[in-house]
């Protein structure tokens, strides 16, 4: 006997879940041992996987990868997801800031940053993929980070400082690793760092010599 689980995507996703010749389509069902039945005129793909799975969480493992493109991931950080102790998570922002479409665009402006810059950031500091797409945030990695990054996207969406979250993702990895290394490489001097208690204006040295380097162009 056979399980089945549907899912549905936005149908501009389709084209990327299919893959060129059909390779994604197929790089997920040999992951998981799952067959995917895509419909590219209403989105919804309709995942099959028999009651014989080698490892039982497969099919949930297949939507999760499915969710993720459709939620903007590219897939080659969409198959991460198949590792042990990784996972997808997804955070509506409708959820916090309601329908407002100017709501919506501020704080999508304030994930993403200039230049990506935020986004980049968290996802330097924690090692786990963010997609910010359509009124979502998307998050790809191990289970123990989710929480944490979650978390930290969450106050950032309630108003609270960058600088703040940064320090709080900071801890957070610190605890994971088991030690007081500094999680982010700077290549502004050493003697600059000192005394600085503000991750805001941390962040603007550690992204100094970019910003110069991307006006000389």
């Amino acid at each position: 006997m056979s399980s089945e689980f549907l899912v549905r995507i936005p149908l501009e996703r389709i084209a990327v879940l299919i893959g060129p010749k059909g390779s994604v389509k197929k790089k997920i069902e040999e992951l998981t041992e799952c067959t995917l039945k895509i419909d590219s005129n209403s989105g919804d793909v309709i995942i099959l996987a028999e009651e014989e799975l080698e490892n039982p969480v497969s099919l949930w493992k297949a939507r999760d990868m499915i969710k993720a493109i459709g939620r903007g991931f590219s897939p080659h950080n969409a198959y991460k997801i198949n590792d042990s102790g990784s996972g997808f998570d997804l955070i509506q922002l409708r959820d916090y800031v309601g329908t407002s479409l100017n709501s919506l665009r501020e704080v999508k402006s304030r994930l993403i940053g200039q230049k990506g810059r935020t986004r980049n950031t968290i996802e330097q500091m924690a090692g786990v993929n963010i997609s910010v797409f359509g009124n979502t945030v998307g998050l790809v990695g191990e289970f123990r980070k989710l929480q944490f990054v979650r978390e930290g996207i969450i106050r950032l969406i309630n108003g609270a400082k960058h600088s703040t979250v940064y320090k709080y993702i900071e801890e957070r990895m610190r605890e994971l690793k088991g030690d007081k290394e500094k999680l982010w490489v700077s290549h502004a001097k050493e003697e600059d760092l000192v005394g600085i208690t503000d991750l805001d204006e941390l962040e603007r040295l550690v992204f100094e010599e970019e910003e110069q380097e991307t006006s000389d162009e």
